[in-house]
């Protein structure tokens, strides 16, 4: 089972930069991941589209112990080639949390055409659906997309949506979702968020978020409750206790570890001492040898 998080990106280095620090896998379609920043640029470059939203997002998170970061990277490169045939693409595979997951980076500009990417509700949808069947023909489980967070629509929002369209509070949920999945504290989740051009501020009961293509803050309780300040706040209190646990697995892995090397190292000191023992033995051996064999020959003479 893999869950979808969508968002973009008018700073695509940023995004790059990001995702690849924590990978554990990477791989690159239609392009060189090692050299995913460059050669996006040169592609938006040379058609004359450098404003604007430079990357597209997708975040694809597995279910624990569903998959391994290998597999989860071969799972997002397949994603890549569907929701985007003939763009760059690059795909980051995570394992710092339970939920090994993908950070896919798609170059906003078609190689190909110049067009940019479209990133509406129905490409949304599409995303999503690829991504299930992906996990369906490798018997991994799937989910059922139907369901949502607890979200507040405007009538504006959902005139978009009946046309076809993704608003841009859509797009801060989607990128919401996403970010706050790891951050510790709101200092954290406000760094990831600047990472998709989106500010972030406080006061005493509320948070506002700022939409890169907007120029007035939305509350959080606007998009919804699950994105108010108390929800945070629980989600990030969760966060912490699990990477407190995290830590505690970690710290006694490498317990671990060194208990092995230490039990190793003294086991090999004590076949080196037994190895030294045997050898003055045989050498006591043959001088006795050599002793008797004169013995007998001046016995004999």
């Amino acid at each position: 089972m893999a869950t979808i998080k969508l968002g973009n990106t008018k700073q695509a280095s940023r995004a790059i930069n990001y995702a690849e620090k924590r990978a554990v896998v990477k791989m690159g379609y239609n392009c060189d991941v090692d050299y995913a920043k460059s050669s996006f640029k040169a592609v938006r470059g040379l058609y004359g589209k450098e404003e604007g939203i430079q990357a597209h997002l997708v975040i694809q998170s597995f279910k624990p112990g569903e998959v391994t970061p290998e597999q989860a990277n071969e799972i997002g490169m397949e994603l890549a080639k569907r929701i985007a045939p003939e763009h760059q693409v690059t795909i980051y595979t995570h394992d710092d949390t339970e939920h090994v997951h993908n950070h896919i980076v798609i170059n906003s500009v078609n190689q190909e055409t110049g067009n940019k990417y479209q990133s509406n509700r129905k490409q949304m949808m599409f995303i999503k659906e690829q991504s299930n069947e992906l996990c369906h023909e490798r018997g991994l489980s799937t989910i059922d997309f139907s369901k949502k967070a607890e979200l507040s629509y405007t009538l504006a929002e959902q005139s978009i949506i009946r046309k076809g369209g993704v608003s841009w509070k859509d797009e801060l949920r989607e990128v919401i979702e996403a970010v706050r999945e790891n951050a510790k504290d709101k200092k954290e989740f406000a760094e990831k968020l600047e990472t998709f051009g989106i500010k972030f501020k406080e006061t005493n009961k509320t948070v506002s978020y700022l939409h890169p293509e907007q120029n007035k803050f939305v509350r959080g309780k606007t998009l919804g409750n699950s994105y108010d300040k108390e929800a945070l706040e629980h989600v990030f209190e969760k966060n912490r206790e699990r990477s407190k646990w995290d830590e505690f697995e970690q710290d006694n892995e490498q317990r671990r570890t060194r208990r092995i090397e230490e039990t190793k190292r003294l086991v090999e000191r004590k076949n080196a001492g037994a190895g030294r023992g045997t050898g003055q033995q045989e050498s006591e051996n043959r001088s006795v040898g050599r002793q008797i064999d004169r013995s007998d020959y001046e016995f004999e003479r």
